[in-house]
């Protein structure tokens, strides 16, 4: 009988714990999709086939929405585009999986697209994808990173040392920081 009541406790106890740490899985992802949800855009890149970050043009944005769905956009001179869009979902706090339901890449369309996400406080998001085929169907196989900066509807009053100070949470290059606030 004692045997039988142990067993009990440590089952109860096991089950418990999962319970715990699946919650707070859930909590901490809760939380980066409330921190995510807004409008981007992307300042830099960096492809491991090509030496160091590039500064991208201006009007290439990225709209993540609290129900779910994200939209990739740029703006030209000749109007806008949808470059891609789908579903997203959240693991923990460092993962970012965009389920892609149309694209300007064919390969892509219909795949889940894993990427490493880092954020820096509320305005910068780092994220790391793999890109095996690009647009045009070359095999590529790099790794591509990118730089994000939240768009605010304030005015663009903040200071260059603020901005550093917050990208040295997700970068530790000097000499990419200065680029990107250039």
């Amino acid at each position: 009988m004692k045997t039988k009541i142990i067993y009990g406790f440590a089952i109860c106890s096991i089950v418990l714990l999962v319970q715990s740490c699946a919650s707070q899985k859930s909590t901490q992802a809760n939380l980066t999709v409330a921190r995510l949800v807004g409008l981007w855009e992307v300042k830099a890149e960096h492809r491991s086939d090509e030496k160091g970050y590039k500064r991208m043009p201006h009007g290439m944005f990225k709209l993540i929405l609290p129900n779910g769905k994200f939209v990739n956009f740029m703006t030209t001179d000749r109007g806008s585009t949808i470059t891609v869009d789908g579903t997203y979902v959240v693991e923990g706090d460092s993962i970012y999986i965009e389920k892609i339901d149309h694209s300007f890449n064919k390969s892509q369309i219909g795949m889940d697209n894993p990427l490493y996400l880092k954020l820096s406080n509320d305005n910068f998001m780092y994220l790391r994808w793999f890109q095996a085929i690009d647009e045009f169907n070359q095999q590529q196989n790099r790794w591509i990173e990118e730089i994000w900066q939240r768009v605010k509807r304030e005015g663009m009053n903040r200071s260059t040392f603020s901005l550093q100070q917050e990208l040295r949470t997700i970068l530790e290059d000097q000499e990419v920081i200065d680029y990107i606030i250039q």
